[in-house]
């Protein structure tokens, strides 16, 4: 008897419906420039723009592409081919920041996997 076939792969998350003023916008996740925790919310940044969407950061890590995307911190998601620059504080707190100019800081316990996933050779 054969073995029974495999469950199809996960796929990765490539838009998020989120509600605005009685309407659905769909967004495409490459248009986001990183994910913030709010609360029970978690906070759409796409340029100057933000969205509201209702699901916990472990649930949505878990659907976003793990190529595109890397938490940096246990509230903030970004997009791994934004990040421009990784800047040392005082007192060994990190920060990135983005292309667009946005600062977000990097928790202690996930700098060393972003800078193995930015290609930093210590």
């Amino acid at each position: 008897m054969a073995a029974p076939a495999a469950p199809p792969a996960h796929e990765p998350l490539e838009r998020i419906a989120v509600e605005m003023k009685g309407k659905v916008r769909v967004v495409p996740v490459g248009e986001i420039d990183y994910f913030a925790a709010s609360g029970p919310y978690i906070e759409l940044h796409v340029g100057d723009r933000s969205y509201l969407i209702r699901e916990s950061m472990q649930s949505l890590e878990g659907r976003l592409d793990p190529e595109r995307f890397v938490r940096i911190h246990r509230s903030v998601i970004v997009r791994l081919e934004l990040v421009e620059t990784l800047l040392k504080g005082a007192g060994g707190d990190y920060e990135v920041q983005l292309k667009t100019g946005t600062r977000l800081r990097v928790s202690r316990s996930r700098r060393e996997m972003l800078e193995r996933r930015l290609g930093v050779v210590r």
